[in-house]
């Protein structure tokens, strides 16, 4: 009564190796780069398909070898770092699985000037600002494309307005850009 079968045990360890195996593979994932909760699981779904995801995820963070937290922060600053504004950093966090709270953390952390990061992609993308010689719907059009490059990069409203108010009126050369 005490005694297992052999399938039993066969059964056991099997399951004990495919934890393993499903540890180790969350470990090289992580070796390489940061992931969210949500990433590791969708890459490694796949390849074990019915495993104890969350089993999985609290001894990763038991070990603090995975933290959403730190993923944000690192992922944040690293868009930051290309050029990117808050509303996309913000959408591409939401998409890998981030909590709101701890987006919010990240942002505020990065204590990033929004507004001086525009005006910098703007010049960097553009180099001059639009030519006054050119007929009035040449610029509005001119204006309006670079409006659709800083939206697209993930700045807000005012700070798109702020860095092409900012190009027009020469205030390049202050922000030493």
């Amino acid at each position: 009564m005490g005694k297992t079968s052999d399938s039993e045990c066969a059964h056991q360890d099997t399951a004990e190796g495919g934890a393993q195996a499903l540890y180790g593979a969350a470990l090289e994932l992580l070796s390489r780069r940061e992931h969210s909760r949500l990433e590791l699981r969708e890459k490694l779904a796949n390849k074990f398909p019915g495993a104890d995801f969350d089993a999985l995820f609290q001894r990763l963070q038991d070990l603090n070898y995975q933290s959403d937290h730190r993923f944000a922060e690192v992922f944040a600053r690293s868009r930051l770092h290309r050029g990117q504004g808050p509303l996309r950093i913000r959408r591409e966090l939401q998409q890998r699985g981030i909590d709101g709270d701890l987006i919010n953390s990240a942002l505020e952390q990065l204590e990033a000037d929004w507004f001086a990061l525009a005006a910098e992609q703007l010049q960097r993308k553009f180099r001059s600002p639009v030519s006054s010689a050119l007929p009035r719907d040449q610029q509005l059009r001119e204006r309006a494309r670079r409006q659709r490059y800083l939206a697209y990069r993930g700045f807000p409203a005012d700070a798109i307005n702020w860095a092409l108010d900012a190009e027009e009126s020469g205030l390049y050369s202050d922000l030493n850009l």
